[in-house]
């Protein structure tokens, strides 16, 4: 019997029910802004129950004035709006190949959402950093086991502060123009555009500024390990800013289209500057063709991109896309393996059907 809890998340693919981990459909990301029902949802711990007027968020370590804010301080504070997308380190994981371990998403674990917050700027400068100040770790209100955790933790991750001190970088209490919901941090979570979403904590509990990297449970899990090549050990190496990628959007692998024309669309993004450049193959690689490309929204969205093609001769094709960045970087045929399957940015390939009716 299906749960009926999960009718709540009809307009997601939802992966694991507990706790919920659910990604957004190919087609939805053709809309300039996902809708915060749309939007893919990455939890490892069950989302804890929070009532506004009992929260507070504590500011401490290695500052010179700590705070309490309660959620209406925050509410009453100057406010910053960021238009977004969130990728989960993981998404695209059940692609690599040879399979790595966690959540399998296909290509679903993304979103982006409009937010509204306090810049963490403006809360650090108010506790007055000290000197030695170098990390921040968020903590979540949500706790757990994971595998080889040795025991009950709760979700924590540091940010170095050169990354904080961008006012992009806020605690977020609206998404879209509401207030955020429970599968997306309520009361307040943490945002930091252009990285993977294992950095945006959500549920937060505490602040604590460091002259340290936290290296906890899942900081020291959300890293890329190599294969070693068998005379020296792997350099594991962290994850931080989103890969430059594209998706195809429409058609989806396994359609069957009727011989003519067809438009094909897609999204791009980076966390390393703006798309410049998205190219389309429809012949399994053989040629390459531009894009049209949708002008950068802000620093931190997607850009939609479409292409026509004639869908000629009936049979099966591969259709591919390929994306550059304002830096250079170019997605590749296959991204390095890696033991856990983060950062995946290989070339999205869609196989479609081209048959008369």
């Amino acid at each position: 019997m299906p749960d009926p809890a999960l009718n709540s998340y009809k307009d997601l693919n939802v992966l694991s029910a507990d706790p919920v981990c659910a990604g957004v459909f190919l087609r939805d990301m053709e809309a300039p802004v996902s809708s915060t029902e749309g939007h893919f949802i990455r939890s490892h711990f069950p989302a804890p129950q929070v009532e506004a007027a009992d929260w507070s968020l504590p500011v401490t370590g290695d500052v010179d004035n700590s705070l309490d804010l309660s959620y209406y301080d925050l509410l009453n504070m100057p406010s910053h709006e960021v238009v977004s997308i969130m990728e989960c380190a993981g998404n695209s994981r059940s692609t690599m190949q040879p399979p790595a371990e966690g959540v399998q998403w296909d290509n679903g674990g993304l979103g982006v959402s409009r937010w509204k917050g306090v810049p963490v700027k403006t809360v650090l400068e108010r506790a007055s950093l000290k000197g030695v100040a170098t990390d921040v770790l968020f903590e979540g209100l949500d706790s757990g086991t994971e595998p080889h955790s040795g025991g009950e933790l709760v979700y924590a991750m540091s940010v170095p502060l050169a990354k904080l001190l961008d006012p992009d970088t806020i605690l977020a209490y609206e998404m879209n123009g509401e207030t955020i919901p429970k599968d997306h941090g309520f009361p307040v979570r943490l945002l930091v555009p252009g990285w993977y979403g294992m950095a945006s904590v959500k549920w937060l509990a505490k602040i604590t500024v460091m002259d340290h990297p936290n290296c906890g449970f899942h900081e020291m899990d959300y890293r890329i390990y190599p294969a070693t090549d068998g005379k020296s050990d792997a350099k594991a190496k962290r994850v931080t800013k989103l890969k430059v990628k594209s998706l195809i959007s429409s058609p989806v692998k396994g359609d069957v289209l009727c011989p003519g024309s067809h438009t094909i669309k897609g999204v791009a993004w980076s966390g390393d500057g703006h798309i410049t450049k998205v190219e389309v193959s429809t012949d399994d690689n053989r040629t390459w063709r531009e894009a049209k490309l949708e002008a950068p929204v802000g620093n931190y969205s997607w850009q939609h991109w479409e292409i026509d093609w004639d869908a000629a001769a009936t049979g099966h094709s591969l259709l591919r896309s390929r994306a550059t960045d304002s830096q250079g970087n170019v997605q590749p045929m296959l991204a390095p393996w890696n033991f856990r399957g983060y950062q995946v940015n290989s070339i999205h390939s869609v196989p479609v059907t081209v048959r008369k009716p």
